[in-house]
């Protein structure tokens, strides 16, 4: 059978979301992908005993009442993949002292209020305005349960907040510097200083992991990746790896999506097509450079997000530590932020230790380590093991001798990133997340869908899964299906 009701380019968790919703829903559907597996930035990877995560840190939304693990029960398959909980969600080390950020946010604020007496009352209407965004964001969601005079303030209220910085709303509320950079500590995270990235999508990321948790797959990522492919097939959707698009085909009389031609030649008719493929290699090659002019102006005006140069080490050794931890060199957030080709001193870096929680991510009596420091991609030959011996030293000062414990040593620049991925630029999240940014509307193309972090909900894994969920909902509303996931 080569005709199918839905078919979806990439199986990252946007193209993974708005598959097992269509899939559970009886609509026929197709996902194919590049690769020999599925997962995009989920991928997980071995090495002799160690367990590395190719790109990940930790997730929201998996656990009872999240996104993803709603889906994830719509397949079945919410049993395929367990998880543990990360907490603390992170250790933020600074040059004068460290802060650590409880799953629980008010002893998170508590810490603060010890820190920085003076600033006690602010840092409680911070977070409460941080609290009535985050949870009227979540309310347009589910937008068929409000008024609506509720939607109209929410979206008012949005809208500001979508062209406002994360410094600026930081400034009506804080007045100690100091306390701003602490505030600021997941920017480096999203690629972008806090006065160049959007309030609202800084919002929704700190937010998330207080009210939702801070997981990892146990096992990698990998599994959850697995998960949602073996619930697709389950409920009758066709997957197929190794074998990307090469052309998304258009009816020639209405513009409207009609299906996709292979790598290979082999040619699948549908009547609609969701691309969870890059975007500017989806208008620029998918779509025969017909609408590159959208990906030119997006690329312009708002420009892809960082990538990351990343370290992934089997170390040797007990390691006492925490196993989300940020190190910051200064307080000088806005310099910290700019991603930096040369590795000055002043760069800070993350360092994940999975297997503090996991301990199957490691052989006895060893760790899997991974270190990510902010680069963008740039032309030119790029000495991969001197970066990677930068960074290591860098991370001795958390984990001490730590050159000496390392037993095995990969890496990944953001050209491999850009391979492996598809992302343009080897991007961590897509487009960037300044103030202003509102997505792509209007690509004059029928039944046609963006899913992932190209789309219009933001960075980061759950956002990715949010444009995938919104996808399918407007897939199911033309079909006459109730959307009730």
């Amino acid at each position: 059978m080569n005709d199918f009701d839905v078919i979806i380019i990439g199986s990252g968790i946007g193209g993974l979301i708005s598959a097992g919703i269509l899939t559970s829903r009886g609509l026929r559907t197709l996902l194919i992908e590049k690769q020999q597996t599925p997962g995009g930035y989920l991928a997980s990877f071995k090495r002799n005993g160690f367990t590395f995560d190719a790109a990940l840190d930790c997730i929201s939304g998996v656990a009872p009442g999240g996104l993803i693990f709603k889906v994830l029960k719509l397949l079945n398959s919410e049993k395929d993949v367990n998880f543990v909980q990360v907490n603390p969600i992170r250790v933020s080390i600074f040059p004068d002292f460290e802060i650590t950020v409880d799953c629980d946010v008010k002893r998170y604020m508590e810490r603060l209020m010890v820190l920085f007496p003076s600033e006690s009352r602010a840092i409680k209407n911070l977070f409460e305005f941080f609290t009535n965004v985050y949870n009227e964001t979540q309310s347009l969601v589910n937008i068929a349960e409000s008024s609506k005079f509720e939607i109209s303030k929410m979206i008012s209220l949005i809208l500001k907040l979508r062209v406002t910085s994360y410094m600026e709303l930081l400034n009506e509320f804080i007045a100690n510097d100091k306390l701003k950079s602490i505030l600021s500590d997941r920017c480096p995270f999203i690629g972008l200083p806090p006065s160049k990235v959007s309030a609202l999508s800084m919002i929704n990321m700190i937010m998330s992991y207080f009210n939702l948790g801070a997981y990892r797959s146990l096992g990698g990522f990998q599994k959850l990746a697995d998960a949602f492919i073996n619930g697709v097939k389950r409920k009758g959707g066709k997957v197929i790896f190794g074998n990307g698009a090469r052309k998304i085909l258009l009816n020639k009389n209405n513009n409207r999506c009609c299906g996709i031609q292979c790598d290979n030649g082999d040619e699948y008719t549908s009547a609609f097509v969701i691309s969870n493929a890059d975007f500017i290699y989806t208008f620029n090659n998918l779509l025969e450079g017909r609408y590159n002019v959208i990906a030119e102006n997006m690329i312009k005006n708002i420009g892809a997000s960082t990538s990351f140069f990343m370290v992934y080490a089997g170390v040797k050794g007990n390691i006492e530590n925490n196993s989300s931890i940020g190190l910051f060199p200064s307080y000088n957030m806005e310099d910290i932020c700019i991603p930096d080709r040369t590795f000055k001193e002043d760069y800070m870096i993350g360092i994940t230790i999975p297997s503090i929680e996991d301990k199957a991510r490691a052989p006895y009596g060893c760790h899997t380590v991974v270190l990510h420091k902010m680069m963008d991609m740039f032309d030119g030959k790029l000495d991969k093991v001197k970066c990677a011996e930068m960074i290591i030293k860098k991370a001795e000062y958390v984990i001490a001798g730590l050159k000496d414990k390392i037993t095995i040593l990969d890496s990944a620049s953001p050209q491999t990133l850009r391979k492996y991925s598809g992302n343009f630029n080897g991007s961590a999240f897509g487009w960037r997340q300044i103030p202003g940014f509102k997505g792509v509307k209007g690509y004059g193309i029928n039944n046609f869908y963006i899913a992932g972090h190209w789309g219009d909900m933001g960075g980061g894994v759950l956002a990715a899964a949010y444009s995938g969920a919104k996808a399918a909902a407007a897939i199911l509303t033309k079909e006459g299906i109730t959307v009730d996931f």
